[in-house]
């Protein structure tokens, strides 16, 4: 290669802390990953440029899974990372995918803000990470049991405009999450994966 040849241009990673099978199973699917059977305590699937892991239900999960990912995958600087699952929501539609601009625990000592893309606009909300399920949605706003865990983790080592938590909306007032079944689960994520795409976009123009 001459000095005057152009360099290639290295593509966006990206790192993905996914809670549930179900909700990986479209993600895995759509972006061709492929399970990685090296030792890892938990379910890891990538390709040449995304690292997906299955994290289990809670923040402490969450928590350790973001941290496992930045220390064993060898991340490039200014990595994007993603949480990308189910919410409950006191009265936005089922199905709907909405971003979260504000992270709390339940526990009133942890708050991260989210630097929403600007490329263009996106339904966003305040998400509550609660240790139980959350039936009763006292607030308006996002409602699930991760994200406050990842953001925990992910703030250590990531810009704040390259951590970001997409929820599928999976259950309201009016439609209860007893009962919601894992094929339900994939495919409220399976008809957002426009979504996901685009929101990989946009992450990927940030990172330069």
């Amino acid at each position: 290669m001459s000095n005057h040849d152009p360099q290639p241009v290295k593509k966006p990673f990206f790192c993905m802390v996914i809670a549930l099978p179900a909700e990986a199973r479209p993600l895995n699917h759509h972006f061709g990953l492929i399970r990685d059977n090296s030792l890892s305590p938990f379910p890891l699937y990538r390709n040449a440029n995304l690292a997906l892991a299955i994290s289990g239900v809670g923040c402490n999960s969450a928590y350790r899974t973001a941290c496992w990912l930045n220390t064993h995958i060898r991340t490039p600087q200014r990595c994007g990372w993603l949480n990308i699952g189910i919410a409950g929501h006191p009265s936005r539609p089922i199905g709907q995918a909405v971003l979260a601009r504000e992270i709390r625990d339940d526990t009133g000592t942890g708050r991260w803000l989210a630097h929403l893309p600007t490329v263009s606009s996106w339904d966003s909300d305040l998400l509550i990470s609660r240790s139980e399920p959350e039936s009763d949605y006292p607030c308006e706003a996002l409602y699930d049991m991760e994200a406050a865990g990842f953001f925990r983790a992910a703030s250590r080592f990531a810009p704040p405009g390259l951590i970001h938590s997409l929820k599928i909306i999976s259950d309201n007032r009016e439609h209860p999450a007893t009962g919601l079944s894992g094929k339900q689960v994939s495919c409220l994520i399976r008809e957002q994966l426009n979504t996901v795409e685009r929101l990989l976009q946009q992450l990927g123009a940030c990172r330069t």
